[in-house]
């Protein structure tokens, strides 16, 4: 699996459990089942997953897919909070 892939499902659990929401919640929100979410969060990418889920996740938290695919938020704000400010 390539890295964005990988990134794609780290990102996904990242905004589920960062908004509390539930696997079931989150599978409605983003028009999918709830066995595929737990692949997704599982690192599992199927191929049936269509580019659509990208824009789901942007139009639901304003993610772009971009980001989605090219950073780990966690990660992302992580090194944000360590940096030191800038006086």
């Amino acid at each position: 699996m390539s890295e964005e892939y990988k990134n794609v499902c780290v990102n996904i659990r990242y905004l589920r459990v960062k908004h509390g929401l539930s696997r079931s919640a989150m599978a409605r929100k983003l028009h999918i089942t709830r066995k595929t979410l737990d692949l997704l969060e599982a690192g599992v990418f199927p191929d049936r997953i269509r580019i659509d889920l990208l824009f789901l996740v942007q139009q639901a938290f304003g993610i772009q897919p971009k980001r989605l695919l090219t950073c780990r938020l966690g990660e992302e704000n992580a090194v944000e909070k360590q940096k030191p400010p800038l006086v």
